[in-house]
């Protein structure tokens, strides 16, 4: 009985761990930084680098107002930077992405102003 009752919670628990490896798996291109899209932006990253478009200058996690908008914006029309959120103020600092990239200073921060 023991034993019997040892192997159902061994496939339970196998079962479960399945489960949660595949949610991992299916999750994590939608959470994961992507450090192939700095290279799409005007300065190429060399500015900010992951800090552009998040809080975390390493990557990933929470986004700046400019990363949400490069992910509602850019995403959506296939890894391009568009003239549409280079027209964007995402900072809400009254300067456009366009203006911010030209000079040097961050989009997603609105502490850095041209």
């Amino acid at each position: 009985m023991k034993v019997r009752l040892c192997k159902q919670r061994a496939v339970g628990c196998l079962v479960i761990l399945c489960g949660l490896l595949a949610l991992s798996v299916a999750v994590a291109p939608i959470v994961s930084a992507r450090s192939f899209r700095l290279g799409k932006l005007p300065d190429k990253g060399k500015n900010f680098g992951c800090g552009t478009c998040h809080v975390n200058p390493t990557g990933g996690g929470k986004r700046t107002s400019f990363g949400k908008d490069y992910g509602r914006i850019a995403v959506a029309a296939g890894e391009k930077y568009t003239e549409a959120l280079g027209a964007l103020d995402s900072d809400g600092d009254g300067s456009t992405n366009d203006q911010e990239f030209a000079v040097g200073t961050n989009p997603g921060d609105p502490q850095s102003k041209p």
